[in-house]
């Protein structure tokens, strides 16, 4: 991963505690854009930023996806999250010990019928650059996303 600082969570793997690591994907993103902050700032992140809101989104459905089909939503099980933060870009490395499966049995989603499940890998897919899983034990998700700065995002700085 070269000069990246990595930042790493393990922690129950509940959606109780999804909020958290959510918060922790978020406030990376603001460091992957180079944007730093001093003690009296509140968070840095901001969800309106394309780079963002994609790999929040992103993340949030992979780990809702481990909840509930790779654990079952049993209770004790844990998540191991490695964060690698390079310049304009991150890679989330996600570790569980739960049941594996195989990809590409999930079918595309039929968009027109705005289907209520079954749109976690879909959406991780076409918010990222890449989304890579390795069954395990343990099971492996590399989520990764390059920033590329719109006209917004330039003009603002």
């Amino acid at each position: 991963m070269g000069s990246a600082s990595v930042i790493r969570l393990t922690s129950p793997c509940t959606l109780r505690h999804r909020a958290l690591a959510v918060r922790l994907v978020a406030e990376a993103c603001r460091l992957a854009r180079g944007e730093g902050t001093t003690d009296e700032q509140s968070m840095g992140y901001d969800l309106r930023d394309p780079f963002d809101a994609e790999i929040v989104s992103a993340f949030a459905e992979i780990y809702n996806n481990i909840v509930l089909h790779a654990y079952a939503r049993r209770e004790g099980e844990t998540i191991d999250i490695a964060i690698h933060v390079g310049a304009g870009s991150l890679t989330i490395e996600i570790r569980d010990s739960g049941k594996t499966f195989d990809p590409s049995s999930v079918p595309e989603p039929d968009l027109d019928s705005l289907p209520e499940g079954g749109m976690g890998l879909h959406i991780a897919r076409a918010m990222l650059d890449e989304v890579v899983y390795e069954p395990g034990p343990p099971n492996l998700w590399r989520l990764i996303k390059r920033h590329r700065p719109t006209a917004a995002t330039t003009k603002a700085s």
